[in-house]
């Protein structure tokens, strides 16, 4: 069984980590704020987990099975490893959603993906997945290089909130996720008094500064009804053939 560290050490372990995102945050912002069309500025964070991160995707096969199942189950998740690490949904028509076995409410979550492209370059498909933090709150992944912002491109809290810019690299080309997330809160009766907030850095660079979620945005499907004060992460697989890797969390609550 995983050792896990205490909720103390998790929360200090990750208090350098996201002040330093957030400081790195507003200072890119303040550099573009007066600007009509904000330009990208990327800062620099880390790739490897720190102290106190639970790690969810790494290159071993093993670290997927123990971690994912697959969405509606409780199998293990059946993607593909490849030798280089990558963990990619199944050919049509196998595709399958996964959901973490563990749940989270305030979290540091980083994740890094790949739109797919032919050995050319050329892409293929659109690249469509997401990222659905409590299995309800999707941040969109698409191949949108060369887009406009859009609430259905990549970066956007999907069909509520454009990114503030296309921070996207070319499909085949590695990137990341870096996202800040705050639970939604409750009052005694349960009934929401503040909507789930995230913070979120594609490539370095501020696509959402402090969001609200217009609640959950469509990716909850049946399986995960209502609001909660903590959930599983779903990576979304039942469109195309996206991969992910280094996957981590650094829950905060």
């Amino acid at each position: 069984m995983r050792a896990r560290p205490s909720r103390t050490g998790r929360v200090l372990a990750a208090g350098a980590l996201v002040a330093g995102a957030w400081a790195l945050s507003h200072a890119g912002l303040a550099a573009v704020r007066q600007d009509a069309a904000p330009q990208p500025v990327a800062v620099p964070l880390p790739t490897r987990p720190p102290d106190g991160a639970i790690v969810l995707m790494d290159e071993k096969e093993d670290t997927l099975k123990a971690n994912w199942f697959r969405r509606g189950s409780k199998e293990p998740a059946a993607w593909e490893v490849s030798p280089d690490g990558a963990a990619t949904t199944p050919e049509h028509p196998k595709q399958h959603d996964i959901t973490s076995r563990e749940e989270f409410g305030d979290s540091y979550v980083h994740l890094e993906f790949r739109c797919p492209a032919d050995g050319d370059g050329k892409p293929i498909g659109s690249g469509n997945s997401g990222v659905g933090l409590q299995g309800r709150y999707e941040v969109q992944i698409l191949n949108s290089y060369g887009q406009q912002p859009e609430a259905h491109q990549c970066g956007a809290l999907y069909s509520q909130k454009a990114p503030r810019v296309i921070a996207s690299r070319k499909a085949g080309e590695w990137q990341t996720y870096d996202i800040v997330f705050r639970a939604p809160r409750f009052d005694a009766d349960g009934k929401v008094t503040e909507q789930a907030r995230a913070t979120v850095f594609q490539n370095g660079i501020v696509v959402q500064n402090n969001e609200a979620f217009n609640g959950p945005t469509g990716i909850q499907y049946g399986d995960f009804p209502g609001e909660v004060k903590a959930g599983p992460m779903v990576l979304q697989g039942d469109h195309e053939r996206v991969s992910y890797r280094n996957i981590w969390v650094v829950p905060l609550s």
